[in-house]
């Protein structure tokens, strides 16, 4: 079924002279995301109804925007940080004019993920939830997010940074736009993170997934990002790639494996990827810092 939507999707794009920029698919599993690039004007623009909540962003240009809706037709004004939302199951119809093509970026939330998350905060009956469906809205931290999302993919990101990404998303969206009230949260359970962590450090060479960071510490990926936040101060993400980095060092430092090698025991299955995130997070290349410290 989500097959089907996402060919006919590309297929009304296609047909709306929309060309697709990048696209998250064959990496990412949890969230789907794509850049688009779109012409000043389009007439007419039929989406099918989607099993996900999906998000566009503006990240240039701008238009005049309308919606139709049983029948009328609602306008907008667009530009670049300007937000849509298409709730899960709603078709869509838009047409836009502007001077200058713009760009896009659509994210895809799985409604599986929301429904699961709103379960987690305040044991909500998905039946019952009242997703958005907004034609246009600002909201700077789900920009910031799906523009850190448009640069990870870039940068060749793993899927766990997707995944932890769209985890923050969904409970913002319930949260802020689809009123869900939380329940209180439980005190944190610090032996269960200790645990993590230690299995964290044992584990730097597997590709290890959000999913299996909540499964190893009992709790559902959500309350497991906020409760690693209030204990140890970072995203367990955050720890996770800092460990690798630690290790990374002390192999180079020994100065034995070649730096491919060093990638694929800190987690990394294509060097590049290791190369870049280790002169993030250092400031100079593998080979640089070996030759430094040697």
């Amino acid at each position: 079924m989500r097959e089907d939507f996402h060919a006919a999707s590309l297929a009304a794009h296609v047909r709306a002279r929309i060309a697709l920029a990048a696209c998250s698919r064959a990496g990412w599993r949890s969230v789907l995301l794509r850049r688009y690039t779109a012409p000043a004007v389009v007439e007419e623009l039929v989406l099918p109804a989607s099993a996900d909540q999906v998000i566009v962003l503006v990240t240039a240009g701008s238009c005049t925007i309308e919606s139709r809706n049983g029948g009328r037709w609602r306008a907008a004004q667009y530009g670049a940080g300007s937000l849509g939302m298409t709730a899960p199951g709603q078709e869509t119809v838009l047409r836009w004019r502007g001077e200058v093509p713009k760009e896009t970026l659509h994210l895809h939330l799985p409604a599986t993920t929301l429904h699961r998350v709103a379960a987690d905060l305040s044991g909500a009956d998905p039946a019952r939830l009242r997703l958005p469906n907004e034609l246009a809205y600002r909201d700077p931290l789900v920009a910031q997010v799906m523009l850190g999302l448009s640069e990870a993919l870039l940068a060749g990101a793993p899927s766990l940074y997707a995944e932890a990404s769209g985890e923050l998303l969904a409970a913002h969206i319930l949260l802020r736009h689809a009123g869900l009230r939380p329940r209180a949260p439980a005190p944190p359970p610090e032996q269960r993170l200790q645990r993590l962590d230690d299995f964290m450090r044992a584990h730097l060479a597997r590709p290890l997934t959000l999913a299996d960071l909540a499964h190893e510490a009992g709790m559902s990926p959500f309350h497991l990002l906020r409760s690693f936040r209030r204990v140890h101060g970072e995203t367990p993400i955050r720890r996770l790639a800092r460990l690798r980095m630690e290790a990374a060092r002390r192999h180079l430092e020994a100065g034995r494996e070649p730096v491919s090698a060093v990638a694929f025991l800190c987690g990394y299955d294509n060097p590049s990827h290791f190369a870049t995130a280790f002169r993030r997070m250092t400031g100079v290349s593998p080979s640089a810092y070996r030759k430094g410290r040697c």
